[in-house]
């Protein structure tokens, strides 16, 4: 089976839907969809395995709490526990959170790729939330410890 084939025919699908037209996948086997001016998916074909990978960074790894984070992410990937079906993971190289999925070709049910993207693209979006929302709470903590260290500082010197 021609698995760029069935991946053009189900971007050209989902480009009617999103009026959007000649969506197909590039020269290297690629296609990047944005949503919401904010949600970027990045489409790669593996012909040689049949497999559609889906990839979205999610957020930025936070400098203050990171290691709650990891813990957090580690545990939603615990038998895809919180990241239903997919897997979390970090891009050292841009130190980014990263969501992927894998569809395995040919398709059994093609007609639900677009739920499925837009199912995707939902839990990437709750995932950002979720790590702002953890960053933020960090930062806080930290400024709280590094308020009370200088205030331990200061009641030594009077």
């Amino acid at each position: 089976m021609d698995y760029k084939v069935e991946v053009d025919v189900l971007l050209h699908d989902l480009g009617k839907i999103m009026n959007l037209q000649g969506l197909s996948l590039d020269s290297h086997n690629r296609c990047i969809l944005i949503f919401d001016e904010k949600i970027v998916v990045n489409l790669e074909l593996n012909e040689i395995t049949g497999e559609l990978i889906l990839y979205s960074y999610v957020a930025a790894v936070p400098f203050e709490g990171k290691e709650r984070i990891f813990e957090f992410l580690l545990e939603s990937n615990f038998f895809w526990k919180d990241s239903k079906g997919a897997t979390l993971s970090i891009d050292k190289q841009t130190q980014t959170i990263v969501m992927s999925y894998k569809f395995c070709l040919p398709l059994k049910d093609p007609e639900k790729f677009e739920d499925s993207l837009g199912f995707f693209v939902d839990n990437v979006e709750s995932w950002a939330k979720r790590v702002e929302s953890m960053a933020l709470d960090a930062e806080v903590v930290a400024q709280e410890n590094n308020a009370n260290k200088l205030n331990k500082n200061e009641d030594r010197f009077r």
